[in-house]
């Protein structure tokens, strides 16, 4: 199995992958997602808020919703121009139940595809615009030592996307804490990887806290 080096918005260009959207597109409609009752949005992803597909703000994430209610094939549909805020939509969808499509004939749960755009809610820490004064409070940035803290985990999945093993630490970033959420991040993104294979993906303190699942 290939083993490729990634960073998360690497990764999300692994997701998007066209034939999944050629074949959302070539099947019945694409319908606006639902989040089942159970599975609060807001605690389960704080820093975001559902938005409108239009939103240009907003991350568009096209996904399956299986006869459960699980989804699965997540993807970038429509970028919000933010990687981390790519990220994080996708990640949320992947922590959420939502409403199945119900065939009218039997009254039989169907698999369908689904979108539903996010865009940061006011709880979001958003990032300085370029050119903008720092806080008179905050410390000086140190760019060198930010690059320098990572943490790397290698992800294998089988030919149906589930994880055929543990997400596995393949290079700790000396915090432990980093080193957890790292392993979480990828093991709550089970079912989205290019399947079969496996993934080396790296993580800084920042790309961990926008996705961790916890």
């Amino acid at each position: 199995m290939g083993i490729a080096r990634a960073t998360i918005p690497f990764c999300l260009g692994l997701l998007a992958l066209a034939a999944d959207i050629a074949a959302a597109q070539e099947a019945a409609e694409i319908r606006d997602a639902t989040v089942a009752m159970g599975f609060d949005s807001k605690s389960r992803c704080p820093d975001l808020l559902h938005t409108d597909a239009q939103d240009g703000a907003g991350a568009l994430i096209l996904f399956v919703v299986g006869p459960t209610g699980v989804p699965s094939r997540a993807a970038v549909k429509s970028s919000s121009g933010a990687a981390d805020l790519d990220a994080a939509a996708v990640a949320c969808v992947l922590r959420l139940r939502f409403l199945p499509v119900v065939n009218a004939g039997d009254g039989n749960a169907v698999s369908s595809w689904q979108e539903i755009a996010w865009k940061w809610g006011r709880q979001h820490t958003a990032t300085p615009a370029p050119g903008a004064a720092a806080p008179v409070t905050s410390p000086a940035p140190e760019p060198a030592r930010s690059r320098a803290v990572s943490a790397e985990v290698r992800v294998c999945v089988d030919a149906g996307g589930r994880l055929v093993q543990d997400p596995a630490l393949t290079r700790s970033s000396g915090d432990s804490a980093l080193d957890a959420a790292t392993v979480r991040v990828a093991r709550s993104a089970a079912g989205a990887y290019p399947a079969p294979g496996c993934v080396r993906l790296t993580f800084t303190p920042g790309e961990a806290a926008a996705t961790d699942p916890r």
